[in-house]
């Protein structure tokens, strides 16, 4: 009985083999090349590549992908961590990339996504790249040169667009002897996002993409120092979302007569707002030594009565006025916004002795305001001795969802806290997370965390008996 018993176990099991052998064969390569090409396009330049080594049958496929992606998100890791390593990953990022390039065999591009730490000493390698793609009519051209990957750098070493390969100067000295002017026509029309963090850009050369890509849609510099006047005007503008971000040499933002929804941008001196009836979300970043408020109500007057959702970044901002001028400051009602973000420099309390609550006078001002978002980039090193209660009080009947990035437990967001407690008729959720709200690549030191966890217990310790129960606490 036992020996048949056994028989019959290896019989199952050969037959059990049969089937998983038959369950694994390889129904995917079987799909046609288009289908194959189309699932790689979804992967970085790196991932579709190493699908290389799986057979012969995939050797080749990755080079025809319609989307290059060479993220190097890695080696920006490794550099954080080790800075010494800087030089030789940046020369095997050119490396690759110029490899990369030499066997891409596709015909046209949907995207082209450079991401790495690269200055002007990449130019060249970066020129020949940038013809390539429109050589292939990039849909989507992403060059992210950012220092260590979220610093904006220094400008004088900043990579430098190159204006000839627009036609706008000189283009004699061109690789390979393309006749880019007669390829202006054709290879620029398909561009919809255009993405430039660390380059030196020209109004000029972004005023060509504006007449010459009628599928514009996406414009995004950050950190350009070459950028000094910026018209974008005129109804045909395909143009939805627009971010001039850091570029501290702006002389002149004109934006008119435009479809534009979003606007991003450090130019709130500058900025000159006309007949934009579908601009509904805006983050405008405070310099140093200004009066925020003040650019937002005369800057942005013409388009608060519209505003949905409102960005305010003082973190470069020192304001020159004591918080109880905040506090009361007589602004112009935003009837139709829904969400506040508020983003400061915690350090800058404690030098001028300000209140959180001076932000109140943008919450007071929009009665249909549901979310309010505090980023608060760096704790105090000192707290106040005592809470300051707001002198103005009005009923905030539709906000629902208060959120406090970078909760130290301090006396400055305590009355923040208090302050919408007092107010708020239909409040749902405080979402607390003491965590910095912004990235950064070096992993936090013992101290960091140590820190961190101080401040959510702390959190929990002060606003479980303050915060009642009708209303949701949530500490991430």
């Amino acid at each position: 009985m036992e020996k048949r018993l056994r028989l019959s176990n290896k019989f199952a099991l050969k037959k059990c083999q049969k089937e998983v052998c038959i369950a694994q064969e390889d129904h995917i390569s079987q799909l046609p090349d288009e289908i194959l090409v189309y699932m790689l396009s979804f992967f970085t330049v790196k991932e579709a590549a190493d699908t290389s080594l799986l057979s012969r049958r995939w050797l080749n496929l990755w080079t025809y992908i319609d989307h290059l992606d060479f993220d190097a998100t890695k080696y920006l890791d490794q550099v954080a961590v080790q800075p010494k390593l800087q030089k030789g990953h940046m020369d095997k990022y050119l490396t690759w990339v110029n490899s990369a390039l030499q066997k891409f065999k596709g015909q046209r591009l949907d995207q082209f996504r450079v991401y790495y730490d690269l200055n002007k000493f990449a130019q060249h390698d970066i020129d020949k790249w940038l013809e390539l793609a429109f050589s292939k009519k990039v849909q989507r051209l992403e060059l992210d040169l950012l220092r260590c990957g979220y610093f904006t750098r220094n400008f004088d070493s900043c990579y430098t667009f190159p204006e000839r390969l627009l036609g706008l100067g000189d283009s004699s000295s061109c690789s390979n002897n393309l006749q880019i002017l007669s390829l202006i026509n054709q290879n620029f029309k398909s561009l919809k996002v255009l993405l430039l963090k660390s380059v030196n850009v020209t109004g000029q050369v972004l005023e060509f993409f504006l007449r010459n890509c009628p599928f514009l849609e996406r414009m995004q510099v950050h950190g350009s120092g070459t950028l000094k006047n910026l018209e974008v005007v005129g109804p045909s503008l395909k143009l939805r979302h627009l971010e001039i971000y850091r570029c501290f040499n702006v002389k002149s933002l004109k934006i008119c007569d435009t479809n534009l929804i979003s606007l991003r941008t450090s130019a709130g001196k500058v900025l000159l707002l006309k007949n934009v009836p579908m601009l509904v979300d805006v983050e405008i970043l405070g310099m140093p030594y200004t009066h925020l408020l003040d650019d937002i109500s005369s800057r942005l007057s013409c388009v608060l009565s519209q505003l949905e959702v409102l960005t305010v970044d003082a973190s470069l901002s020192l304001f020159d006025y004591p918080h109880e001028d905040l506090e009361h400051y007589n602004f112009p009602e935003l009837m139709k916004l829904k969400k506040f973000v508020f983003i400061t420099f915690g350090n800058s309390l404690r030098v001028s002795g300000q209140s959180l609550l001076g932000c109140t006078s943008i919450i007071r001002a929009a009665p249909q305001l549901k979310e309010f978002e505090l980023k608060l980039m760096s704790s105090p090193f000192e707290a106040k001795k005592e809470c300051k209660k707001a002198a103005i009080k009005r009923p905030l009947h539709h906000l629902k969802v208060v959120k406090f990035s970078g909760f130290y437990a301090g006396l400055f967001q305590l009355e923040l806290v208090r302050y919408f407690l007092e107010n708020v008729v239909a409040l749902e959720k405080i979402i607390i997370d003491p965590g910095t709200p912004f990235f950064y690549r070096m992993p936090p030191c013992p101290s960091e965390i140590k820190h961190t966890q101080t401040s959510r217990n702390l959190a929990k310790l002060q606003l479980e008996r303050e915060v009642p129960p009708a209303i949701e606490l949530v500490i991430l």
